[in-house]
């Protein structure tokens, strides 16, 4: 018959067999019970010791507690840890699966360590060696030690250009940081400082500015590096996406400048994973913006933003002038004549009046007008009623691509329709061609097309009419979209031809562009 059922004489156990087994473990739990007791009764901080000592009148030993030393040691090693995971991850996956939750226990981790080391320097008797910035993956600590140089190209949204990195001052490296990173590209390395030029320094930066968007940068650098090395000199700038959904990501913008690479934010106000087939996203109309139910994200994320104390631009909700995002204006949208404007402007004022606008380059981005289809959308004043205001705004962009065979593979068939309503709308600002690319499939661009395109970037940029352009950031990944229902799929790469590979490498090379960039070293 089962034990289940045998009758003993042990009230807490079914069987003999377990009732010695039951009775060895709860003899160790006894034991185990009593030294704990004994530990806490008879610790320099128990309730007898601290009796004994209050009685005689002394004042007990004090718990030895870790250096500052030791608390930075625990530091870097939390943040390095961060860094790797996160060079595993995507920068639409970062937040997400059981990497993201290890991540976050760390960030956790870093917050507390960053509090105690703060203690420990704060008592006093901290040695030079201690003393120095922590910079964690939550982005917290403000500007070191040193003043930033001042700048010509004030903004006139939110005090431009007042501070430098929060892990190091200004530095010396044109436009004021670490310069561009000509070997492979690397993590920023526990609480070494990391130096970043001003808001002010960026905004009056001579040379042109030349990034790339590549899969996973500028949390993996391995295809980034890749395409660098093919073309031959060092990019100044990265480009990456995030969603509503996310907080501020100081890694994105720290592995960034390490590498001395200015960072390109696309900001949109839909949750990360949102289609580009989806026009309308419940709850994330502009008017949910605008009536402040963002606000405390808006408000966390700003602070952080400045927390981290490095410079990064800001795209907010590009391309608004077609008709396939969630915050174009229009009946599918549900968003109301002007609320793109209000949306805009509520974002930037949220984050002025939580100081962060002095690292925040805002850069307003619409797409090419000429491929709008409906003529309506190809006007200067359809354009015109979505600029939120020269006081909100310090570069003024586009995205532009070469996608067909019967397009004329030209710097002006592309850009030259949407560069003259640019300078009408917003005179005087500097222009960024944000996101540019020439296909490869898709449209079935042949007989070295691709080549003359890239040939036409570099003659244009060449021209003095088009000093105002600023530089570019090419997209260079193969993508899948799907307009008006219609799935297609297009090769952008650099690479994806010898020949137009061996152009772009010949046109940056150019030195009549005003491109200031260093040869990668192989």
């Amino acid at each position: 018959m089962s034990d289940l059922i045998r009758s003993t004489s042990t009230w807490w156990a079914q069987s003999s067999k377990h009732a010695r087994r039951t009775a060895v473990g709860t003899t160790a739990i006894v034991l185990v019970l009593g030294l704990i007791t004994w530990t806490v009764w008879v610790s320099p901080a128990g309730p007898v010791s601290t009796a004994v000592h209050s009685a005689l009148g002394v004042t007990p030993p004090k718990a030895k507690q870790p250096s500052a030393a030791e608390l930075t040691a625990k530091l870097d090693a939390a943040q390095e840890t961060i860094w790797k995971l996160e060079g595993k991850l995507d920068s639409s996956s970062a937040q997400a699966g059981s990497r993201g939750e290890e991540i976050a226990r760390l960030k956790a981790q870093i917050a507390s360590l960053q509090s105690d080391l703060g203690a420990a320097r704060s008592g006093g008797g901290s040695s030079a060696a201690d003393s120095g910035p922590a910079a964690g993956a939550s982005g917290s600590g403000g500007s070191a030690s040193g003043t930033s140089s001042g700048g010509s190209g004030g903004s006139a949204s939110g005090g431009s250009g007042s501070t430098g990195s929060a892990n190091g001052s200004s530095g010396d490296a044109a436009p004021g940081g670490t310069g561009p990173n000509t070997g492979p590209s690397k993590d920023p390395v526990g609480t070494e400082p990391i130096r970043t030029p001003s808001k002010a320094q960026i905004l009056g930066q001579q040379s042109r500015w030349y990034g790339l968007y590549t899969t996973q940068s500028p949390f993996n650098w391995a295809e980034y590096d890749r395409v660098s090395q093919e073309v031959g000199r060092a990019t100044n700038m990265v480009g990456y996406f995030q969603g509503f959904d996310q907080d501020f990501n100081a890694s994105a913008v720290q592995r960034s400048w390490a590498n001395g690479r200015l960072p390109m934010m696309t900001w949109e106000t839909v949750p990360a994973k949102t289609g580009n087939d989806q026009p309308y996203v419940a709850g994330y109309t502009n008017q949910d913006v605008v009536s402040g139910k963002f606000d405390d994200y808006l408000a966390s994320y700003a602070k952080a933003l400045k927390a981290n104390g490095m410079p990064v631009v800001i795209r907010l909700d590009h391309e608004m002038n077609g008709q396939w995002y969630n915050w174009s204006e229009g009946s599918k949208q549900q968003n109301a004549p002007g609320s793109y404007v209000a949306m805009w402007q509520h974002v930037h004022d949220v984050f002025q009046a939580n100081g962060a606008n002095d690292y925040v380059i805002w850069n307003w981005s619409p797409s090419r007008i000429d491929k709008l289809g409906n003529p309506k959308y190809q006007t200067l004043d359809y354009l015109r009623q979505y600029y939120p205001g020269a006081d909100y705004v310090d570069w003024v962009g586009m995205s532009g691509y070469y996608r067909t065979a019967a397009e004329q593979p030209t710097f002006q068939n592309t850009f030259g329709a949407t560069l003259a309503q640019l300078r009408q709308v917003a005179p005087g600002k500097h222009i960024l061609l944000n996101e540019i690319g020439a296909t490869e499939t898709g449209g079935t661009v042949s007989d070295s097309q691709k080549s003359q395109w890239i040939d036409s970037l570099f003659d244009a940029l060449a021209d003095p009419t088009n000093r105002d352009v600023i530089g570019f950031a090419y997209f260079s990944q193969v993508a899948t979209t799907i307009v008006d229902g219609a799935r297609t799929t297009n090769d952008w790469r650099l690479d994806s031809r010898a020949d137009s590979l061996a152009t772009f490498a010949e046109g940056i090379a150019r030195n009549d562009t005003d491109y200031d960039l260093q040869e990668v070293q192989q």
